[in-house]
């Protein structure tokens, strides 16, 4: 009894681990330096990059609502009319490239503090944002921004007047 236990254990224990997701993660890696060129350009509102690795017909969240390529540049370049001195003096960039068990693929993360100072109101503004960039074939298909945006609807509304 006590050896049917212990293999049934044993076997329980391995098809687990078997199925554990494991892949291979870098900060200066191709992908991780093109994020980082994204945000060098969005800095300047400049969107090279973006225009060349963005996928026309990908998949692109910010805060959970869907929009096109084209919306998504003209929203971050919007920022510009609001902001000044717009930088992300704290961040964090990593690739992981996932083994077979997630079919290879690979996916880029950026954490950081966006800040800039209001135009309107001469404030310093800050945000945490996260970022998840899905690649395939050297085009990001999938991307995800999440962030508090009450401070940018606040600006938003201050232009206005």
């Amino acid at each position: 009894m006590k050896k049917t236990l212990f293999l049934v254990l044993l076997c329980a224990t391995t098809f687990s681990f078997a199925q554990e997701i494991t892949g291979k993660t870098t900060t200066s890696d191709k992908y991780s330096n093109a994020i980082r060129q994204i945000n060098d350009e969005y800095f300047k509102n400049d969107f090279t990059t973006i225009n060349r690795i963005f996928a026309d017909n990908g998949s692109f969240t910010i805060n959970g609502e869907n929009y096109t390529k084209n919306q998504v540049i003209e929203g971050f370049s919007m920022h510009h009319k609001l902001y000044n001195k717009i930088n992300m003096a704290q961040n964090f960039i990593e690739t992981t490239v996932y083994d077979e068990n997630l079919n290879n693929t690979v996916w880029s993360h950026l954490w950081g503090r966006w800040e800039a100072t209001s135009k309107k109101t001469g404030k310093v503004r800050g945000n945490p944002v996260n970022v998840s960039f899905k690649w395939v074939d050297g085009k990001i298909v999938n991307a995800s921004w999440i962030f508090d945006p009450t401070q940018l609807n606040q600006e938003i509304a201050a232009s206005k007047n």
